[in-house]
């Protein structure tokens, strides 16, 4: 080949592979943190947002649960049949804290840390009417316990579900955002594979007009031989 090729055409081509294996380099390198960020987006929505997404559904039955115990509670006098109710409540309440712990341990937005506070301090609160309606219960002083209830229970544990549904919701809308990046960087990295494939295209061609080019000056210009 470097015979055929003059020096400023031997230039040419090297400056050619040259800037394509860079761009070659760098769009490997590119594909390469691209795919690392897409995986963990993907890896992300199974962890912070469909696994949360099943967690606060089962925190939200242990609840509905316990509502339910807590009226068996107030419309029973048997002592063995309060005590098995409360150990249920008890008992449901401990997997909230597990799963609320869970929970907390994920990647969480700033709308999403502001309402798992707002969750905090409605159990905090549901928790205490619920122990003393409990209480009432026990004693034998039922009007009191049913009054209570619906005074205090209840419209605690509606003001519980709206951080829970508020929550609900953001695992779906934030879970959609992450899928939707991911998209994108897929797209461009097929933009920067046609590029490069176009490259490599362009460089072949170029390296074939080059030889052509000189191959045809050699045919036109041939040595003169003198003869003695």
């Amino acid at each position: 080949m470097k015979k055929f090729l003059n020096n400023r055409q031997r230039r040419r081509i090297a400056f050619a592979l040259c800037a394509v294996f860079i761009i070659i380099v760098l769009a490997n390198w590119w594909v390469s943190y691209t795919m690392t960020q897409v995986s963990s987006q993907v890896e992300s929505v199974y962890q912070d947002r469909l696994v949360p997404a099943l967690d606060i559904a089962a925190i939200q039955e242990r609840f509905y649960q316990n509502r339910v115990l807590l009226e068996e509670h107030l419309h029973t006098d048997v002592p063995a049949l309060q005590q098995q109710l409360e150990n249920s409540l008890h008992e449901n309440m401990r997997e909230v804290d597990s799963l609320a712990a869970k929970y907390e341990t994920t990647f969480l937005t700033s709308q999403e840390t502001e309402n798992l506070q707002l969750y905090k301090n409605a159990v905090a609160h549901l928790t205490t009417v619920q122990l003393q309606a409990i209480e009432l219960s026990r004693a034998g002083d039922k009007a009191a316990a049913d009054s209570l209830f619906k005074a205090a229970v209840v419209p605690a544990f509606n003001t519980l579900l709206l951080p829970m549904h508020t929550l609900s919701q953001l695992q779906q809308v934030v879970g959609h955002e992450v899928c939707a990046s991911a998209e994108q960087k897929l797209s461009r990295l097929q933009m920067l594979s046609t590029l490069v494939i176009v490259l490599a295209v362009v460089l072949a061609l170029l390296v074939g007009v080059l030889l052509q080019t000189n191959h045809q000056n050699i045919q036109i210009n041939p040595q003169q031989f003198h003869l003695n």
